[in-house]
């Protein structure tokens, strides 16, 4: 793999991991502020980015 495209892979990885725990963060005030159906959906979007990460990271592995 080009060694650029390898680095922009890192660097998208990385991203999508700091929006999941920026949503994380999001759902933790939320359910601070009592408003548990905001929560929730932040920590679900949390588990999206996530799963964003993994898929870019399995596409390296492989």
């Amino acid at each position: 793999m080009n060694a650029k495209v390898h680095e922009l892979l890192n660097q998208q990885i990385n991203k999508e991991f700091y929006s999941a725990y920026l949503y994380l963060d999001f759902s933790n005030y939320f359910d601070d502020a009592g408003l548990d159906g905001f929560a929730n959906w932040y920590k679900i979007q949390a588990q999206e980015e996530r799963d964003h990460a993994m898929l870019f990271y399995q596409y390296l592995q492989n």
